[in-house]
């Protein structure tokens, strides 16, 4: 409540406007209700029994027959047992219609109109007299409904209800062959459009039954479908062909990759030793060279043939070698060349087996979706084909069942009607009744309602608070505090002298404590919606419960004009204050004056005058004081009138937003606190008084004021009373009684005055 959201809707949890008090209505204006309605009412008596008539009745029955024979069909169920009474109310009402009236008004011959109804009256206002006389009552127990008609004319009643009885017949005749006509139209039509419908349905089974190349729309007969079976499970089987094939030249392709990787030399070393050629050659060279190594025992290394034989030997060991190196390359080329066939054969097998079992298994794919396409275009034409049958199988059976109803329609357009006339009407022999009881209760309603609705609409527009709830209502929170006696002139002890008030003026402080306490609110403003609340009396007696509950608490006195500290004994009239720090620039502490009493120091309003108040060292002056005491308590003008009130609301922490109950205005409680929502107040506790100057007007006065004669008469002694008086037909019959001996005196006089002015023309005539 206390940040300010939008400017449209302020105080979102209360009601712009008050709600009406029905119990607290009934409390303040029920017995001025009571008493002069009572008076208004004994009253008009006489005239009721002076201006009563009597009343002429004739009655006819009219018969609904619960059963109704059927010509040839049952599809209607002719009886209407379970619902008659329902059935028997709905005519009555029924023959209550402006339409029905009206028509009986008009069949009427202008001499049968004039012996009931003012002839010169139109027929529709004609007719609505007609509702107020007649009445039709259905007859508990039987099948018969009893149509009465009232007035206080004798002739012309039985001729007005017979006319009114036929012409009901008439309309429901009427109704019952235009409802036929209706029916019957709108089934011919139906049939027209299902003999269309069907056709179109014949011709688009037709166009499907070529294109999915059946008649039968059942999946078994879906050649697709089964061709689509096969196919996967043929997909299956390439499938798993393709996996293996793909596996195989995988482990080719790895196996090769190892097999290359892998050293060919032991073996070419293996077929280098195995060979012949080089140990034929081996040991032929072995051979020579040891011969020759003999033949060379004993000669010098520089001798020709030494030097001779031994290049030979060199000569024979390096073509050993030779051939050694020629059969170890061959080797090698044999080996890798091999290795490398039997790899790249392997490899060709294993990938023309993959390509093979690829391109078969995207083959049956391929095969595989066209076929499921086909299968489902045919299933899609299949369902397609089975809906076309149920809305041609039903379309048929509604065809069948409007060709029937046609018929009987046809035939059951003669049957009799449900209601008719069980006797005819007939002229009253005397009067049933008079009309005192309806002018009775007419005027009983005039005198207490005309009475009770002028203080209905004066409480209406009474907008003031006359209850607690009514400010929870306005803002959206119940009151902080109810203060049932306040008055300003209790600013000191007086206050404790009445101890509701004094109870209710400390539980306020006790919250306003634990406000301190909890959120840190140390400046607490006390201002009222207008001039008169109590808002003065109300801060300093707050302010004096405060300060037995904190050891420092400060009184500062900010209303202008209507200062609460002039009535504090002890405090000079002319002593500087609030107005005087603000315009001048004296210390704040020399305006404190302390008192020992409940811990409690008082800051006056001050001297200083002339002009608007300078207002810029408040905020300054109040942050000073804020630190001496534990709570500030400021007494201001009303909100709604003073600029410094509003200055103040945005330097406290708590506002104290104090109403006057019968007094202050309801839209004023809310615009106080919508001004207080502008200006951003962080709490708002809205109080209620009791105590202070109510404004009040004159007819308030008027009302409070307790008549005198239930001052003279206790309660016991007016309940005697009440017992003592006669019932009320007691004193209707007594009352009709005086009326007819003063309409006989009335009459005896008219006759004795006719008689002595008809002698006195006699008398000057002979002369």
């Amino acid at each position: 409540m206390a940040d300010f959201q939008t400017t449209t809707n302020p105080l979102p949890h209360g009601k712009p406007s008050k709600a009406f008090d029905t119990i607290g209505f009934l409390k303040r204006y029920g017995l001025f209700v009571l008493i002069i309605g009572s008076f208004l009412f004994t009253l008009s008596v006489p005239v009721v029994l002076l201006i009563s008539k009597p009343n002429y009745e004739a009655k006819a029955l009219m018969r609904i027959d619960p059963v109704i024979p059927s010509l040839i069909t049952k599809s209607e169920d002719p009886s209407i047992i379970n619902y008659y009474q329902d059935y028997a109310r709905t005519q009555a009402k029924r023959m209550m219609q402006f339409e029905v009236l009206k028509r009986t008004v008009e069949k009427l011959t202008p001499e049968e109109k004039a012996a009931v109804l003012p002839p010169a009256l139109p027929a529709d206002k004609c007719a609505h007299i007609l509702g107020s006389i007649i009445k039709v009552t259905p007859m508990s127990g039987t099948h018969l409904i009893q149509v009465t008609v009232s007035s206080p004319k004798r002739k012309g009643l039985a001729t007005l209800l017979n006319t009114f009885m036929e012409v009901f017949l008439e309309k429901v005749r009427t109704n019952t062959e235009i409802q036929d006509n209706e029916r019957l139209t709108f089934l011919r039509n139906k049939q027209q459009g299902l003999t269309a419908e069907i056709t179109n349905i014949e011709e688009q089974l037709s166009q499907l039954t070529g294109d999915i190349y059946t008649a039968s729309f059942s999946e078994d007969y879906n050649l697709a479908s089964k061709k689509t079976e096969e196919l996967q499970k043929l997909y299956v089987r390439t499938f798993e062909e393709r996996v293996i094939a793909e596996n195989n030249l995988n482990t080719t392709l790895k196996a090769n990759e190892l097999l290359e990787s892998l050293s060919l030399d032991p073996m070419v070393e293996e077929l280098v030793i195995k060979d012949q050629s080089l140990d034929f050659t081996s040991s032929w060279t072995y051979q020579q060279l040891q011969q020759m190594r003999s033949s060379t025992d004993g000669l010098t290394k520089n001798n020709p043939d030494r030097i001779y034989v031994e290049q030979r030997m060199e000569g024979m060991q390096s073509y050993e070698k030779k051939l050694e190196d020629e059969i170890r390359d061959n080797a090698r080329t044999i080996l890798y060349g091999k290795r490398d066939y039997d790899l790249q054969k392997d490899l060709i097998l294993a990938e023309n087996r993959f390509e093979k079992a690829s391109n078969a298994e995207t083959e049956v794919l391929e095969k595989l979706k066209q076929n499921q396409e086909e299968g489902v275009r045919i299933s899609v034409g299949m369902h397609l084909g089975q809906a076309l049958d149920s809305r041609l199988e039903h379309k048929r059976a509604l065809l069948n069942r409007i060709d029937t109803r046609i018929h009987e329609l046809e035939v059951e357009g003669k049957a009799p009607l449900r209601i008719s006339i069980e006797s005819q009407a007939r002229e009253p022999d005397s009067a049933a009744d008079s009309n005192v009881k309806k002018l009775m209760l007419i005027f009983f309603v005039l005198s207490f309602g005309s009475t009770g609705g002028l203080f209905l609409a004066y409480d209406f527009f009474d907008n003031r608070i006359r209850r607690p709830e009514e400010i929870q209502h306005g803002l959206g929170h119940p009151p902080a505090a109810v203060i049932p006696d306040a008055e300003k002139a209790l600013l000191a002890q007086e206050i404790e002298s009445n101890p509701v008030t004094a109870g209710a003026l400390r539980s306020l402080a006790v919250r306003l404590k634990h406000e301190q306490e909890k959120h840190g609110a140390g400046i607490i403003l006390f201002t009222g919606i207008e001039k008169g609340v109590g808002s003065s009396s109300i801060a300093f007696n707050t302010t004096r419960a405060l300060g037995t509950l904190v050891p420092k608490v400060l009184f500062i006195d900010a209303d202008t004009s209507n200062r609460s500290t002039e009535l504090v004994p002890d405090i000079p009239a002319d002593a500087p204050g609030l107005l005087d720090i603000l315009s001048s620039s004296i210390p704040w502490k020399t305006t404190i004056h302390a008192r020992m009493e409940n811990n409690m120091d008082i800051m006056p309003t001050g001297n200083a005058t002339g002009g608007s108040i300078p207002q810029q060292k408040l905020a300054n002056v109040l942050k000073e004081i804020r630190k001496e005491y534990d709570i500030i308590c400021i007494d201001s003008a009303p909100l709604m009138e003073s600029d410094l009130t509003e200055n103040l609301v945005t330097h406290t922490d708590i506002t104290t937003l104090i109403a006057l109950g019968d007094s202050t205005l309801f839209r004023d409680l809310r615009t106080a606190a919508e001004l207080l929502v502008y200006l951003n107040a962080p709490v708002i506790a809205p109080v209620l008084n009791w105590g202070g100057y109510k404004r009040s007007f004159s007819i308030d006065k008027l009302l409070e004021k307790r008549p005198e004669f239930l001052n003279r008469v206790n309660t016991e002694k007016l309940e005697t009373l009440l017992r003592e008086l006669p019932s009320t037909t007691e004193l209707l019959q007594k009352t009709k009684e005086r009326a007819r001996k003063l309409l006989q005196k009335a009459q005896e006089m008219a006759k004795t005055l006719l008689q002595k002015i008809q002698a006195k023309i006699k008398w000057g005539r002979k002369k």
